[in-house]
């Protein structure tokens, strides 16, 4: 089976059969069948709900309209979101962000989230923002690897969070969760740890983008990855050690300077073998379509079983 995010028509020309379509959540009024709701999870209101750095500035991330998953605001919309879902009639739905910012927001990525909200359900963040404040300065990439693992490990507790609460309003209305998460292991620097993740979603569905400007991303976050590690101090050859430990690949330093252009199919291809291995049955690989991945959909899903694509509608 295929699903499909974006262009539904664009993937039908290409004579697939499309199982499953997801749509924003915002966008629908009534069920739909055939169609699964997707719910923008640290949806904000305001730069108050928004993620905290270590000098108390406030930061709405991803595309500016996302905050803190561990703030009562946004936690109490996703939980109504779900309701009127559920009232809707669907009985699945498919959370997409569920975390906290990721290398593509810069600074912040490694500097959030301080806020009071965190600190409350993180205490052991009170001692790592002096530390973020020290490697701000300059970093060597073993002390910016050790920040990385203490911040994985608060930001995991922030997803499980979120997704404790969205499951017990779920099961109050018999609705299924699924969500759209980054490829591990970079998945686990914005929190989304595989361990959290099996522990509440019956799908995983992996967003392996090769190419494109924004957010999850795998070349946009990369690049921006690298460009972290340069804002820090740390060099070009150490910053490929970089990826290679945060993210699992292994790229060129031509790859590296040229992550603008996307990355090769064989890295994507490495990835969904690996969290193929980390989720089992649950994983779904999600392709970015473009004239690299169009004539190989079918190849994919007959060897995942099930795929989604994400069609950006042209023009």
């Amino acid at each position: 089976m295929i699903g499909v995010f974006g262009d539904v028509d664009r993937v039908r020309s290409l004579g697939v059969e499309v199982g499953e379509v997801f749509r924003g959540a915002s966008t629908l009024g009534e069920f739909v069948k055939g169609v699964t709701p997707l719910i923008w999870v640290p949806k904000a209101s305001s730069l108050s709900e928004g993620v905290e750095d270590a000098y108390g500035r406030r930061y709405l991330f991803a595309f500016g309209n996302s905050g803190c998953i561990a703030n009562p605001g946004v936690v109490d919309r996703l939980l109504s979101v779900i309701e009127r879902l559920g009232s809707l009639g669907f009985k699945k739905v498919l959370l997409d962000a569920a975390r906290l910012p990721s290398p593509i927001d810069g600074l912040f990525f490694v500097s959030t989230c301080f806020c009071s909200h965190s600190l409350g359900l993180c205490p052991s963040l009170a001692s790592v923002r002096s530390v973020v404040k020290r490697l701000l300065h300059g970093a060597s990439l073993s002390e910016l690897l050790e920040l990385l693992e203490e911040l994985a490990e608060a930001r995991a507790t922030h997803v499980d969070y979120i997704l404790a609460r969205a499951r017990d309003k779920a099961r109050e209305l018999g609705v299924e969760l699924v969500a759209a998460v980054f490829p591990y292991p970079l998945s686990k620097l914005v929190g989304q740890d595989p361990k959290v993740l099996r522990r509440y979603l019956r799908e995983v569905h992996v967003m392996l983008y090769h190419r494109c400007p924004t957010a999850a991303c795998l070349n946009a976050e990369l690049r921006s990855l690298v460009e972290v590690a340069k804002l820090l101090g740390i060099p070009l050859d150490q910053a490929r050690e970089l990826v290679k430990r945060v993210a699992g690949l292994e790229l060129s330093v031509s790859e590296i300077e040229n992550l603008d252009k996307g990355i090769d199919l064989k890295h994507v291809e490495r990835l969904a073998n690996l969290n193929r291995e980390v989720y089992g049955s649950a994983f779904v690989p999600i392709l970015w379509l473009d004239s690299d991945t169009e004539g190989r959909i079918r190849e994919f899903a007959e060897r995942f079983g099930r795929i989604d694509v994400f069609a950006p509608r042209k023009g």
